[in-house]
C-alpha cells in the first residue's frame, strides 16, 4: 500500500516552500488572534493560507515534486492551519456546543495524523489522502474561513442568532460527518 510514486529526497522544491510559508501563515494568524482578538489581519492570513493550499498540492503533482519532506510538512501546515482557523472560531464565540464540535474534529485530525505518521515510521507506508480527504479538507477551510470572515466583519454575530447558529450549527455538523467518514474509510483502507 505505497504511494504509486516513491517520494524523492529534494528539500528544495515550490509545494515544500508554499507548505512552509503556509504552516507560518497559520502560526502568525494564531498570534494575532492573540495579541489583537478577531480583526481581519489574522483571518485574511488563514484564508490565503488555505488558498496556497490548493496550489502547493496542484504544484507537487504537476511538477512531479512529491518529495519526502512534503509528506510530513504538507499536513502539519494542514493540520496547524484547521487547528488555528477553528480554535478561534470557538474561542472568539465563547460557546460550550461549539468548543464540543471543534474539540472532536481536532481530535479526528491529529488522531490521523498521527496513524499516518506512525505508519510511514514504523512500516514505511504511505497512504495518499482519498478523494473524500481532500473534499474534507476544502470544506473544513471553506467555512471554517468563511465563518471567521463573516465574525470579523460583523462583530456581534453570535450563535444566539437564529441565521447563524443554523449555519454554523449545519456546518459543523458536515464537515465532522466528511473529517468522520474520511477516517474510517482511511482506516479501511489500511486494512485492505
Amino acid at each position: 500500500m505505497e504511494s504509486a510514486r516513491a517520494p524523492d529526497r529534494r528539500i528544495r522544491t515550490w509545494p515544500n516552500a508554499l507548505s512552509a510559508v503556509r504552516l507560518a501563515m497559520a502560526l502568525t494568524a494564531a498570534l494575532l488572534f492573540l495579541a489583537f482578538g478577531l480583526v481581519l489581519a489574522p483571518v485574511l492570513l488563514c484564508v490565503t493560507a488555505s488558498l496556497l493550499d490548493v496550489l502547493d498540492g496542484w504544484l507537487a503533482r504537476r511538477l512531479q515534486q512529491i518529495s519526502r519532506l512534503g509528506e510530513h510538512l504538507d499536513p502539519l501546515a494542514d493540520k496547524v492551519l484547521i487547528t488555528v482557523v477553528f480554535s478561534a472560531l470557538a474561542f472568539f464565540l465563547g460557546e460550550p456546543w461549539v468548543w464540543v464540535l471543534v474539540a472532536l474534529l481536532l481530535l479526528r485530525e491529529w488522531g490521523i495524523t498521527w496513524l499516518r505518521e506512525a505508519l510511514k515510521r514504523r512500516r514505511d507506508l504511505t497512504l495518499p489522502a482519498g478523494r473524500i480527504g481532500k473534499w474534507k479538507m476544502l470544506t473544513q477551510s471553506l467555512f471554517g474561513n468563511f465563518f471567521l470572515l463573516w465574525m470579523s466583519r460583523a462583530p456581534d454575530a453570535r450563535p444566539g442568532e437564529a441565521g447563524f447558529a443554523l449555519s454554523l450549527g449545519a456546518a459543523l455538523g458536515l464537515i465532522l460527518v466528511l473529517s468522520y467518514t474520511s477516517a474510517v474509510r482511511y482506516l479501511l483502507r489500511l486494512q485492505s
